[in-house]
């Protein structure tokens, strides 16, 4: 195999940043070290992946990190400063250069961190987080390896909460994977072990959904696990909607928490988003005791020193060493290094790492472990100390056994198993593969890259990590232009995500199945409905949501049958339990319309939106809970578009024009709370969509003069501001 460089890599890129190295590579995009040409400033160019740009769904979700992150300007928000398309129809923007490591990483290395350090995390997070909301943008993919420890020159540590790929306030389209993380094309796309109740039903997200999700970040952090976990993402999901977590100390009875951070957690964790703190200022104020200060205040990212000294490590992207140092911590203490980079005071406050011994795991001296082998000799030589020296030592034997058999034998549990021996090995020639990659030697990259593909075989990770593998195989036939080779390792990594697919898709089908079969057992005639009811709302709300998501990875593969089917079953149980007025059911209906539409199966189109359309007129007449109006509009615009389609006109007018007048109001609403201009931004979004509706019924009537009127003002609504007058300045 040749070998080969990235061909951007010492090329000007945009006319103005110098391509200096890749930093990484997925599914979706390149990332680069890049210099800027005039300004002389290191940034991260990320590229979309020139075979995604077709991909409108890909495309848009691309251009929504540029804008959610673009309209942010906070130390602890990474900053995004240039999107763009090439002449040669590639999509990049440009960020902050970070280097450091993120919170996930740390984590992976000393599984929790001791509270005073936390809380210093949860800090700054709490800042950048805040200011996210005061714009509009929720996150909606908050997790650790999204939060980002950055050493600075003058030794302090800084936090960024990072990618902003799902962060778009109104609704993207998008597919999601199988497992505990849902990706499309190898990167992440939201995480179940992080996602609110209501984010997993499906349902619009305010604030208080990145709240519950931060609240799993605090939870992982302090106890080394998440707050709820099941075998699978849909299982996960159904946790989140139905069981309450275990408190930290409870779950890890020897971890220091304090009274106060677990109660601000659990409260971060509750289900119902108006039981959470309404705001991440109500948040900060309660667990740090005072307001939360704004960008550009003296008591921004970091306050004065206090007395009470730790450490924390953060590795370096350039080095392997770790930058470590003594850092403070009050209500709003920074962490903060001293000028070299090296830690004063007793090594042991470093995160993790066990008194005694050095960041690397050995002994702190020569010295000490010298005394450590006087100890044992000398007890072997006193009598009066054998007997127990003797006990400690058969004692330790035992113990180093069942660590070796732990190590080498046990399997893991059913859902991953794999023996640590075979993780370790996999990790060590992915490794080494990466590195004589990095190095140009490709053949040698690919004969490791293979080894650890075959020690895949003996795990049951659902193709995880065989699937990471072959996308560093796909990356470097990249880098050699071997297109034979790298076409066979996509549909590769194609079939895993397909397998996977249909592994979901019988996953829910059985859950469907065994919903229906529980409640055809109860007996309809002695007033159980109100029982039925309540435990299928319990049960279907876990999967609604994921059912829309994964139906849509069905269409995005051809599958629409298995689609239809999810979908009908879902409805057909909350028709048949429910009750009438159910706006969960009306968007359920909807969804299989549009399903059914995108088949040109017409026949079922009309009657299934007209059905959507009187199960919400009751539920807002009944004033349900979750029905809106804006939801109402959306079925009424989706009626008349389908009778415009066929040629329905004059039903079709009368529909538009009452979409219409429940829209308007979003032309000049204004909002003062991110659930708001996250409402108004959808209604503008409808609303243009509706004028362009009236426009395309106007021509087919050939009215042009109407129709360009209402082209023209859709065309207005579009150009409105993306952030609504009400949040700026806050």
């Amino acid at each position: 195999m040749p070998v080969a460089v990235d061909p951007l890599v010492g090329t000007v890129f945009a006319d103005k940043y110098q391509i200096l190295k890749v930093l990484g590579s997925g599914g979706m995009s390149v990332i680069y070290q890049a210099r800027h040409k005039y300004m002389e400033r290191l940034c991260a160019v990320k590229l979309l992946h020139p075979f995604l740009v077709a991909d409108a769904s890909m495309f848009q979700r691309f251009q929504y990190e540029a804008k959610a992150a673009s309209n942010l300007n906070h130390p602890n928000v990474v900053g995004v400063h240039d999107f763009g398309i090439t002449n040669d129809g590639r999509a990049y923007l440009v960020m902050d250069y970070l280097s450091g490591e993120d919170l996930a990483s740390i984590l992976e290395r000393e599984v929790i961190l001791p509270e005073a350090q936390a809380r210093e995390i949860f800090r700054q997070a709490c800042l950048g987080l805040d200011h996210a909301h005061s714009k509009g943008v929720i996150h909606r993919d908050l997790k650790p390896s999204n939060l980002f420890l950055e050493p600075q020159d003058d030794g302090s540590i800084i936090v960024k909460l990072v990618d902003f790929g799902i962060a778009k306030i109104s609704t993207a389209p998008g597919e999601t994977e199988s497992g505990q993380n849902l990706t499309r094309t190898g990167e992440v796309f939201g995480s179940p072990l992080y996602m609110s109740p209501e984010q997993c039903s499906g349902q619009s997200l305010d604030a208080r959904s990145d709240i519950y999700s931060f609240g799993c970040v605090m939870f992982e952090t302090v106890a080394g696990k998440t707050p709820l976990i099941g075998q699978t993402a849909l299982d996960t999901m159904h946790k989140h909607l139905r069981e309450r977590p275990t408190k930290p100390s409870e779950i890890a009875p020897r971890i220091v928490i304090s009274q106060e951070l677990e109660q601000v957690i659990m409260h971060c964790l509750e289900k119902r988003p108006e039981d959470r703190f309404e705001s991440v200022a109500e948040l900060y104020n309660i667990l740090f005791g005072e307001k939360i200060p704004k960008a550009g205040s003296s008591t921004g990212s970091s306050k004065g020193a206090s007395s009470l000294s730790l450490q924390v490590q953060v590795k370096s992207q350039n080095s392997n060493n770790y930058n470590t140092g003594t850092a403070v911590s009050t209500d709003g203490g920074t962490i903060v290094t001293n000028s070299r980079g090296q830690a004063s005071g007793d090594q042991s406050l470093a995160l993790g790492t066990p008194a005694g011994k050095n960041a690397k795991g050995g002994p702190k001296n020569k010295i000490l472990e010298k005394l450590s082998k006087t100890a044992i000799v000398s007890g072997i030589k006193d009598p009066k100390r054998r007997g127990k020296t003797l006990t400690g030592l058969i004692f330790s034997a035992s113990f180093l056994s069942a660590i070796s058999y732990i190590y080498f034998f046990w399997d893991g549990p059913a859902t991953d198993k794999g023996t640590f021996f075979n993780r370790n090995r996999y990790l060590i020639a992915m490794g080494i593969g990466d590195n004589l990659k990095s190095s140009g030697n490709y053949q040698g990259a690919e004969a490791l890259y293979n080894h650890a593909i075959y020690i895949t075989r003996l795990f049951s990770d659902r193709g995880s990590k065989k699937a990471a593998a072959l996308r560093a195989k796909l990356e470097l036939y990249t880098k050699a232009n071997d297109n034979a080779n790298k076409e066979a390792t996509l549909k590769e990594i194609n079939q895993i995500l397909t397998d996977r697919l249909l592994e979901d898709y019988a996953m829910a089908d059985r859950e469907l199945d065994r919903i229906a079969v529980e409640a055809a057992k109860l007996d309809h005639g002695n007033g159980d409905e109100v029982i039925i009811s309540k435990q299928l709302d319990a049960d279907l709300s876990a999967v609604v949501g994921g059912l829309v998501d994964l139906g849509r990875r069905l269409a995005a593969n051809g599958l629409y049958d298995k689609q239809i089917v999810l979908l009908t079953k879902a409805c057909t149980l909350y028709a048949k339990f429910s009750a009438v007025d159910d706006p969960q059911l009306a968007k359920l209906k909807l969804e299989l319309a549009l399903s059914h539409w995108n088949r040109d199966e017409v026949e079922f189109v009309g009657p299934l939106i007209k059905q959507s359309l009187k199960i919400m007129r009751a539920a807002l007449e009944n004033k349900k809970p979750g029905a809106r109006t804006i939801d109402l509009a959306e079925v009424i615009l989706k009626l008349g578009q389908f009778d415009r389609d066929r040629s329905s006109f004059d039903d079709a007018k009368s529909e538009l024009n009452q979409a219409l007048s429940h829209l308007e109001l979003y032309e000049k609403k204004n909002g003062t709370t991110p659930s708001q201009i996250s409402e108004i931004r959808r209604g503008r979004k409808l609303l243009a969509e509706t004028l362009n509706a009236i426009a395309d019924l106007e021509r087919q009537k050939k009215d042009l003069v109407k129709a360009e009127s209402y082209r023209a003002r859709a065309d207005s609504i579009k150009q409105l501001p993306d952030q609504p007058e009400g949040l700026e300045g806050n």
